[in-house]
């Protein structure tokens, strides 16, 4: 170690002085800092309180219901029933309670289908779901085991009729001319043969089933005159009401075939008391 030796006695005295005056500071620097940390400390745990007791509680919460939660699974499994079948929820009457129906052996795998094989199915002119119902054309459907129900007329569940109502490419080995008859009758009765917007023409595809099946089925349809005689009015007003939108706008734009059709929905419409005499009358001189 050495030592500075200073034989001015003023310029000691100064250094002596300076070296006091810095040792304070330091002291007072630190002691500042000590307390400011402090000081924050304090705010901190002012600020955050609120939010660590509320940690706190939750950990308790959560330790009391990790707990409960084997015994609480355990009742929730004995309480649960697993079915044996697929089953549905059919509605026959909006005013009636749903019932649960099981599926066929037949419907359950055609309808699997649509799950694990979504290219194969057809939704044009078969079976699609909306809403959590099943539908052909604009029509609710039924099922029951295997057979399909639609407006109150029930229709037996053969594997030709399933393989025409769901399949892409029906295979023409699994169904017979009584399965084209009865495919012919549910096209014509859900409107799933006819284009929404102009029920005298049919939906058309370029696919194999629109040339092999749906086109013969409705070329015969018009030689029986099943195709342009049959249109069945929805009674539902705003189905009624929509149906009407679209008729209009088509025959505003030259479809002039529609307007026994367009006079027909006003007709409903006027008989449901939906529309008054002076409104059907402008309605059906456009």
């Amino acid at each position: 170690m050495s030592f500075l030796k200073i034989t001015d006695p003023v310029k000691r005295d100064f250094i002596v002085e300076d070296f006091l005056k810095t040792k304070k500071k330091i002291q007072q620097n630190f002691l500042d800092e000590r307390l400011g940390d402090m000081g924050l400390q304090r705010e901190l745990t002012k600020l955050y309180k609120p939010i660590t007791d509320v940690q706190k509680s939750t950990q308790e919460d959560l330790r009391a219901a990790n707990a409960a939660l084997p015994a609480a699974i355990s009742t929730s499994l004995k309480a649960i029933k697993f079915p044996q079948y697929p089953s549905i929820e059919a509605y026959a009457d909006p005013a009636e309670e749903p019932r649960t129906l099981e599926l066929g052996e037949l419907a359950t795998r055609y309808l699997q289908q649509y799950a694990s094989n979504k290219k194969s199915v057809d939704t044009t002119f078969g079976i699609y779901a909306k809403n959590g119902t099943f539908y052909i054309g604009d029509k609710p459907i039924t099922i029951e085991g295997d057979d399909i129900t639609v407006d109150n007329t029930s229709y037996k569940g053969t594997m030709g009729l399933w393989e025409l109502l769901t399949m892409a490419k029906p295979n023409n080995s699994i169904y017979d001319s009584d399965d084209l008859e009865t495919y012919a009758e549910i096209l014509d009765r859900t409107n799933a043969i006819r284009l929404s917007s102009n029920p005298n023409k049919p939906k058309s595809s370029k696919s194999e089933k629109y040339n092999g099946i749906i086109k013969p089925l409705w070329n015969r349809m018009i030689a029986t005159g099943k195709g342009v005689a049959t249109v069945i009015l929805p009674q539902d007003p705003n189905a009624l009401v929509e149906m009407l939108t679209l008729r209009m706008a088509s025959f505003k734009a030259g479809n002039t075939g529609l307007r026994n059709e367009i006079i027909g929905i006003c007709e409903e419409l006027l008989r449901q008391s939906l529309i008054d005499r002076e409104v059907y009358k402008k309605l059906i001189n456009i």
